[in-house]
Protein backbone atom coordinates (compact mmCIF):
# COMPACT_ATOMS: atom_id res chain seq x y z
CA UNK A 1 0.00 0.00 0.00
CA UNK A 2 1.32 3.44 -0.94
CA UNK A 3 2.21 5.62 1.98
CA UNK A 4 1.48 9.42 1.86
CA UNK A 5 2.14 12.50 3.67
CA UNK A 6 0.50 15.29 4.49
CA UNK A 7 1.65 18.56 3.50
CA UNK A 8 -0.06 22.17 4.66
CA UNK A 9 2.13 25.00 2.98
CA UNK A 10 -0.03 28.34 4.47
CA UNK A 11 0.09 32.15 4.32
CA UNK A 12 -0.07 34.00 7.39
CA UNK A 13 -1.15 37.45 8.18
CA UNK A 14 -4.79 36.86 7.03
CA UNK A 15 -5.33 33.20 6.74
CA UNK A 16 -3.48 31.44 9.73
CA UNK A 17 -3.48 34.32 11.63
CA UNK A 18 -5.77 37.29 11.95
CA UNK A 19 -5.49 40.20 9.90
CA UNK A 20 -6.13 42.99 12.34
CA UNK A 21 -4.71 42.14 15.99
CA UNK A 22 -1.91 39.19 14.48
CA UNK A 23 -3.58 36.63 16.86
CA UNK A 24 -2.94 32.84 16.16
CA UNK A 25 -5.27 31.61 19.20
CA UNK A 26 -8.14 30.40 17.02
CA UNK A 27 -5.78 27.92 14.91
CA UNK A 28 -3.64 27.26 17.97
CA UNK A 29 -4.88 23.72 18.60
CA UNK A 30 -5.99 22.89 15.17
CA UNK A 31 -1.79 23.21 14.10
CA UNK A 32 -0.77 21.35 17.06
CA UNK A 33 -3.43 18.42 16.13
CA UNK A 34 -2.05 18.29 12.58
CA UNK A 35 0.64 18.06 13.67
CA UNK A 36 0.64 15.33 16.03
CA UNK A 37 -1.41 13.34 12.82
CA UNK A 38 2.01 12.99 11.33
CA UNK A 39 1.04 15.80 8.75
CA UNK A 40 3.71 19.26 7.95
CA UNK A 41 2.49 22.10 8.73
CA UNK A 42 4.71 24.72 6.68
CA UNK A 43 4.18 28.17 6.71
CA UNK A 44 4.59 30.17 3.88
CA UNK A 45 4.75 33.89 3.30
CA UNK A 46 6.30 37.52 2.97
CA UNK A 47 7.59 36.77 6.84
CA UNK A 48 11.00 36.82 7.90
CA UNK A 49 12.93 33.68 9.47
CA UNK A 50 12.68 35.17 13.02
CA UNK A 51 9.42 36.50 12.91
CA UNK A 52 8.21 32.76 11.83
CA UNK A 53 10.58 31.29 14.02
CA UNK A 54 8.54 33.22 16.95
CA UNK A 55 5.19 32.37 15.64
CA UNK A 56 5.98 28.90 15.69
CA UNK A 57 7.09 28.75 19.21
CA UNK A 58 3.84 30.68 19.90
CA UNK A 59 2.53 27.94 18.65
CA UNK A 60 5.16 25.03 20.32
CA UNK A 61 6.04 23.56 16.74
CA UNK A 62 9.00 22.87 14.89
CA UNK A 63 8.71 22.54 11.19
CA UNK A 64 10.37 23.84 8.27
CA UNK A 65 8.86 26.88 6.90
CA UNK A 66 9.10 29.05 3.77
CA UNK A 67 10.43 32.39 4.38
CA UNK A 68 10.45 36.19 2.60
CA UNK A 69 7.74 34.87 -0.28
CA UNK A 70 9.01 31.95 -1.36
CA UNK A 71 13.25 33.42 -0.66
CA UNK A 72 14.53 30.49 1.16
CA UNK A 73 12.81 26.90 2.79
CA UNK A 74 14.46 26.77 6.24
CA UNK A 75 14.27 23.64 8.01
CA UNK A 76 14.98 22.44 11.32
CA UNK A 77 18.26 20.83 12.31
CA UNK A 78 18.32 17.20 10.33
CA UNK A 79 15.12 17.57 8.51
CA UNK A 80 17.09 17.46 5.36
CA UNK A 81 19.73 14.70 4.23
CA UNK A 82 22.63 17.50 3.79
CA UNK A 83 23.54 15.37 0.17
CA UNK A 84 20.52 16.18 -1.29
CA UNK A 85 20.78 19.61 -1.77
CA UNK A 86 23.42 22.47 -1.77
CA UNK A 87 22.06 24.15 1.85
CA UNK A 88 23.63 26.61 4.21
CA UNK A 89 23.74 26.14 8.08
CA UNK A 90 22.67 28.87 10.53
CA UNK A 91 22.44 28.30 13.91
CA UNK A 92 21.84 24.56 13.12
CA UNK A 93 18.84 25.28 10.74
CA UNK A 94 18.99 24.10 6.76
CA UNK A 95 18.52 26.56 4.37
CA UNK A 96 17.80 25.84 0.93
CA UNK A 97 18.03 29.00 -0.43
CA UNK A 98 16.17 30.56 -3.84
CA UNK A 99 16.92 34.19 -3.41
CA UNK A 100 19.23 36.48 -2.58
CA UNK A 101 20.68 38.44 0.14
CA UNK A 102 18.89 41.63 1.25
CA UNK A 103 22.21 43.60 0.52
CA UNK A 104 21.85 42.72 -2.90
CA UNK A 105 18.00 43.11 -3.27
CA UNK A 106 18.42 47.14 -1.78
CA UNK A 107 21.13 48.06 -4.15
CA UNK A 108 19.41 46.97 -6.72
CA UNK A 109 15.91 49.14 -5.34
CA UNK A 110 18.23 51.84 -4.83
CA UNK A 111 18.40 52.47 -8.51
CA UNK A 112 14.63 51.60 -9.11
CA UNK A 113 14.10 54.52 -6.83
CA UNK A 114 16.72 57.24 -8.33
CA UNK A 115 14.88 56.55 -11.35
CA UNK A 116 11.27 57.24 -9.88
CA UNK A 117 12.69 60.29 -7.99
CA UNK A 118 11.59 59.81 -4.30
CA UNK A 119 11.63 56.80 -1.91
CA UNK A 120 9.57 53.93 -1.80
CA UNK A 121 9.96 53.99 2.16
CA UNK A 122 11.60 50.55 2.97
CA UNK A 123 11.47 49.12 6.22
CA UNK A 124 15.25 48.67 6.90
CA UNK A 125 15.34 52.90 5.73
CA UNK A 126 12.78 53.67 8.39
CA UNK A 127 12.96 54.13 12.37
CA UNK A 128 12.16 51.11 14.19
CA UNK A 129 9.19 53.49 16.00
CA UNK A 130 7.94 53.96 12.63
CA UNK A 131 7.63 50.58 11.22
CA UNK A 132 6.06 49.71 14.84
CA UNK A 133 2.86 52.66 13.99
CA UNK A 134 1.76 51.95 10.74
CA UNK A 135 2.17 47.95 11.46
CA UNK A 136 0.72 47.91 15.25
CA UNK A 137 3.42 45.56 16.15
CA UNK A 138 5.46 46.08 18.97
CA UNK A 139 8.59 47.59 19.04
CA UNK A 140 10.96 44.34 19.14
CA UNK A 141 8.03 42.64 16.87
CA UNK A 142 8.51 45.71 14.55
CA UNK A 143 12.38 45.02 14.78
CA UNK A 144 12.21 41.55 13.89
CA UNK A 145 10.03 43.03 10.64
CA UNK A 146 12.92 45.03 9.94
CA UNK A 147 15.61 42.09 9.61
CA UNK A 148 15.19 40.59 6.64
CA UNK A 149 17.51 38.61 4.87
CA UNK A 150 16.21 38.16 1.39
CA UNK A 151 13.79 41.43 0.55
CA UNK A 152 12.53 44.70 1.19
CA UNK A 153 9.23 45.95 2.59
CA UNK A 154 8.04 49.09 1.34
CA UNK A 155 5.87 51.31 2.75
CA UNK A 156 4.81 53.97 0.20
CA UNK A 157 1.49 54.92 -0.80
CA UNK A 158 1.23 54.79 -3.77
CA UNK A 159 -1.93 54.72 -6.29
CA UNK A 160 -1.94 51.11 -8.05
CA UNK A 161 -0.85 52.82 -11.68
CA UNK A 162 2.05 53.94 -10.59
CA UNK A 163 3.11 50.95 -8.74
CA UNK A 164 2.17 49.17 -11.72
CA UNK A 165 4.06 51.56 -14.11
CA UNK A 166 7.44 50.94 -11.71
CA UNK A 167 7.11 46.99 -12.82
CA UNK A 168 9.22 47.63 -15.90
CA UNK A 169 12.09 49.45 -13.49
CA UNK A 170 11.94 46.10 -11.12
CA UNK A 171 11.82 43.97 -13.66
CA UNK A 172 14.68 45.61 -15.45
CA UNK A 173 16.56 45.28 -12.21
CA UNK A 174 15.79 41.55 -11.79
CA UNK A 175 13.47 42.52 -8.99
CA UNK A 176 9.73 42.10 -8.30
CA UNK A 177 7.47 43.83 -6.11
CA UNK A 178 4.66 41.42 -4.63
CA UNK A 179 1.72 43.28 -3.26
CA UNK A 180 0.51 41.96 0.03
CA UNK A 181 -2.24 42.62 2.51
CA UNK A 182 -0.58 46.12 3.65
CA UNK A 183 2.35 46.26 2.09
CA UNK A 184 4.53 45.73 -0.57
CA UNK A 185 7.64 43.00 -0.55
CA UNK A 186 10.37 43.36 -3.24
CA UNK A 187 12.13 40.52 -3.91
CA UNK A 188 14.88 38.65 -6.77
CA UNK A 189 12.83 37.61 -9.69
CA UNK A 190 13.97 33.85 -8.99
CA UNK A 191 11.96 33.61 -5.92
CA UNK A 192 8.36 32.72 -5.28
CA UNK A 193 6.22 30.88 -3.21
CA UNK A 194 5.24 28.55 -5.97
CA UNK A 195 8.86 27.90 -6.98
CA UNK A 196 9.86 27.17 -2.98
CA UNK A 197 6.56 24.78 -3.03
CA UNK A 198 8.00 23.15 -5.92
CA UNK A 199 11.58 22.59 -4.51
CA UNK A 200 10.58 21.63 -1.62
CA UNK A 201 8.41 18.58 -2.92
CA UNK A 202 12.05 17.70 -5.09
CA UNK A 203 13.63 17.58 -1.99
CA UNK A 204 11.37 15.40 -0.42
CA UNK A 205 10.76 12.97 -3.46
CA UNK A 206 14.77 12.85 -3.10
CA UNK A 207 15.15 11.45 0.53
CA UNK A 208 11.67 9.94 0.69
CA UNK A 209 9.52 7.23 -0.62
CA UNK A 210 5.99 8.59 1.33
CA UNK A 211 3.97 10.26 -1.38
CA UNK A 212 3.57 13.89 -0.30
CA UNK A 213 0.09 14.87 -0.75
CA UNK A 214 0.14 19.51 -0.40
CA UNK A 215 -2.71 21.50 0.91
CA UNK A 216 -2.38 24.95 0.47
CA UNK A 217 -4.40 28.35 2.18
CA UNK A 218 -4.01 31.76 1.30
CA UNK A 219 -6.22 34.91 1.22
CA UNK A 220 -4.62 37.15 -1.51
CA UNK A 221 -3.58 37.73 -4.92
CA UNK A 222 0.46 37.56 -3.32
CA UNK A 223 -0.64 33.63 -2.87
CA UNK A 224 -1.78 32.96 -6.32
CA UNK A 225 1.74 30.85 -7.01
CA UNK A 226 1.23 29.01 -3.16
CA UNK A 227 -1.86 27.52 -4.71
CA UNK A 228 -1.56 27.07 -8.36
CA UNK A 229 1.53 24.44 -6.83
CA UNK A 230 -0.59 22.21 -4.21
CA UNK A 231 -2.82 19.41 -4.76
CA UNK A 232 -5.44 21.08 -3.10
CA UNK A 233 -5.56 25.00 -2.87
CA UNK A 234 -8.21 26.70 -0.44
CA UNK A 235 -8.88 30.63 -0.31
CA UNK A 236 -10.05 31.82 2.54
CA UNK A 237 -11.97 34.93 2.35
CA UNK A 238 -10.25 38.49 3.00
CA UNK A 239 -11.23 40.68 6.38
CA UNK A 240 -14.36 42.60 3.96
CA UNK A 241 -15.76 39.35 3.41
CA UNK A 242 -15.12 38.94 -0.45
CA UNK A 243 -12.57 36.12 -1.76
CA UNK A 244 -9.43 37.70 -3.49
CA UNK A 245 -9.86 37.90 -7.43
CA UNK A 246 -7.57 34.61 -8.28
CA UNK A 247 -6.87 33.46 -12.16
CA UNK A 248 -6.04 29.32 -12.88
CA UNK A 249 -7.02 26.33 -11.75
CA UNK A 250 -9.76 25.28 -9.64
CA UNK A 251 -9.58 26.84 -6.04
CA UNK A 252 -11.60 25.86 -3.58
CA UNK A 253 -13.05 28.99 -1.78
CA UNK A 254 -13.60 28.62 2.15
CA UNK A 255 -16.57 30.62 3.69
CA UNK A 256 -14.61 31.93 6.55
CA UNK A 257 -12.65 34.84 7.08
CA UNK A 258 -8.72 34.50 7.38
CA UNK A 259 -8.28 32.21 10.30
CA UNK A 260 -11.97 30.96 10.64
CA UNK A 261 -11.77 29.78 6.98
CA UNK A 262 -8.85 28.50 7.81
CA UNK A 263 -9.91 26.02 11.35
CA UNK A 264 -12.51 24.83 8.56
CA UNK A 265 -9.97 23.36 6.26
CA UNK A 266 -8.11 21.86 9.35
CA UNK A 267 -11.68 20.73 10.40
CA UNK A 268 -11.76 18.69 7.63
CA UNK A 269 -8.20 17.01 7.72
CA UNK A 270 -8.70 16.18 11.35
CA UNK A 271 -12.12 14.42 10.95
CA UNK A 272 -11.53 13.12 7.33
CA UNK A 273 -8.40 13.35 5.63
CA UNK A 274 -10.49 14.14 2.69
CA UNK A 275 -9.74 17.32 0.50
CA UNK A 276 -12.61 19.82 1.66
Amino acid sequence: MESRKTAIFTDLDGTLIDFNDYSSELARPYVQRLIELGHLVVFCSSKTFGEQRVLQQELGIEMPCIVENGSAIVAPPGFWDESIAPMRIVDGWQRVELGKPAAEIRQRLNRVESKFGESLRGFSTMMTEDVASITGLDIISARRAQEREYSETLSAKLPEDVWESLDSAFEYEGLKALPGGRFRTVIDSSADKGAAIRVFGELWRAQSSDTLISFGLGDSENDQELLENVDWPHLVKRPNGSWAGLSGRRIEKVNGVGPKGWVKVAQQLIGEEQPV
